[in-house]
């Protein structure tokens, strides 16, 4: 019992102090080192134990960093400078200025709603930051819809709320939650997340069409045409041409190609390498100007660096916590309590889901939110003896669902900073629409993720 009082109370302290604002990264780290000392006083030293407890946890700590930023820390800083370098040479650009055009061929304004977050959501392809899509959408779609009656608080909602599911099988969340899991980057990303994620953005679209509606019959607003057309193309890299949209598909396509049966098996970081010399290559055969060319390559060499600071050292810290937690035994504790109450594999992916989710409202960081107790669910679900993905595929989702629900996450606050409304208001819209994909999430969940693999 006291181990569960303990974990009970670092989980609440972690959670506590993100709402606060403190640094997550040291937070779960700080926590994490606490729970390791405590460890080493209420608990059985470990079997390859030095016998002096600060030289063990030391030693894990750093074995932490050779494991998380030799292996999967690489594929993250080697896929955000890869990101970084895609934008700057302007094919990140190329495939929203694709996307974008079939929003001008509806003409019904709460059809163009739904289609325009639709359409916005696969922008997050090319966008992956909430925040960055948000404020391009409030430069680009915002005005497009409220010129055509849609309320400003509806469009901004729509505006909030689009990277709310994952859609891209190379992103940072996807690959952690697949190598958490278990499983191969392609299956888990293609065979259970992708499905998940087109099946509760299409709930979400239509829920948004009815939301937005009775808000704003309820709120007395009428159809407003003060606003100007912004043509996307003026804030978007237009030199790059139309082609250099395949560029940031590559290494996708690439999973399929290099599968050891048409072409030999390659990593995915050796995809993102290869895609990158390659669009180097391209760029250098269109410049002709080397230097420029190379000076170009240094966004993506500060994309890495930067990817390390802010997402390996959170997901570092995270797992110095989730082992700080199976140390005192708070994981078997938790299991036993649960497998009491009976069908306990269900109990734990609704407590797991639940506290990603608060988490990622109240913070306002989905992936501080994931990160904290990600690792918590492959220990979990060892001892359950079920399939370590029905616990974290939908962890994984809910943390940018909730994102989008909290009035103190970036893109809320962007959005309705250029919308002039309040945050709370911004929530009020997106909540019931990102609240019925919860449930899509969990009832997909319950129902075509196998309990048990095999």
């Amino acid at each position: 019992m006291i181990s569960l009082i303990i974990g009970l109370l670092a989980i609440i302290l972690v959670g506590y102090f993100i709402i606060k604002g403190h640094n997550a990264k040291s937070l779960l780290l700080s926590i994490g080192i606490l729970l390791l000392v405590i460890a080493a006083a209420i608990a059985p030293p470990a079997k390859n134990s030095s016998g002096l407890f600060f030289v063990d946890i030391s030693n894990y700590i750093y074995a932490l960093f050779e494991k998380r930023g030799g292996g999967l820390g690489m594929i993250v800083m080697v896929l955000i400078g890869f990101s970084v370098y895609m934008s700057h040479i302007g094919a990140n650009d190329v495939i929203v200025r694709i996307l974008y055009k079939p929003l001008r061929h509806i003409k019904s304004p709460y059809i163009l709603l739904i289609g325009g977050f639709w359409v916005a959501s696969f922008i997050s392809f090319a966008i992956p930051s909430a925040t960055a899509l948000g404020v391009f959408l409030m430069a680009t779609l915002f005005p497009i819809l409220t010129r055509l009656g849609i309320s400003a608080p509806s469009a901004a909602a729509i505006c909030a709320s689009t990277a709310v599911v994952n859609l891209s099988p190379t992103s940072v969340d996807v690959i952690l939650a697949a190598e958490q899991a278990g499983d191969t980057l392609q299956h888990f990303a293609f065979q259970i997340i992708l499905p998940m994620s087109l099946l509760t953005m299409f709930v979400i679209g239509i829920t948004h069409f009815f939301w937005q509606r009775y808000c704003d019959r309820q709120e007395g607003l009428q159809q407003e045409n003060t606003l100007q057309h912004i043509d996307p193309s003026n804030i978007l890299n237009n030199n790059a041409p139309l082609y250099y949209a395949v560029l940031p598909f590559l290494p996708i396509v690439g999973l399929f190609i290099f599968d050891d049966q048409r072409l030999p098996k390659i990593s995915l970081g050796g995809l993102l390498i290869l895609t990158l010399i390659l669009s180097v290559v391209i760029e250098l055969i269109r410049k002709r100007n080397v230097k420029e060319v190379f000076a170009g390559l240094e966004q993506c060499y500060n994309g890495m660096a930067e990817a390390f600071s802010s997402v390996v050292m959170l997901i570092i810290a995270a797992g110095a916590f989730a082992e700080g937690l199976s140390r005192i035994g708070f994981t078997e504790g938790l299991i036993n309590v649960v497998q009491n109450l009976g069908t306990a594999a269900t109990i734990m992916m609704f407590a797991l889901v639940i506290i990603t989710l608060l988490v990622a409202i109240a913070s306002g960081s989905g992936n501080a939110a994931f990160f904290a107790f990600v690792e918590l669910a492959p220990r979990l679900a060892t001892q359950l003896g079920i399939n370590p993905a029905y616990l974290i595929a939908p962890m994984m989702q809910v943390s940018n669902t909730g994102r989008a629900m909290s009035p103190v996450s970036g893109v809320v606050v962007a959005v309705s900073g250029s919308a002039k409304l309040s945050p709370m208001l911004i929530v009020k819209r997106t909540s019931v629409p990102l609240l019925a994909g919860v449930g899509i999430i969990v009832i997909y969940t319950m129902l075509l993720i196998p309990l048990h693999l095999g």
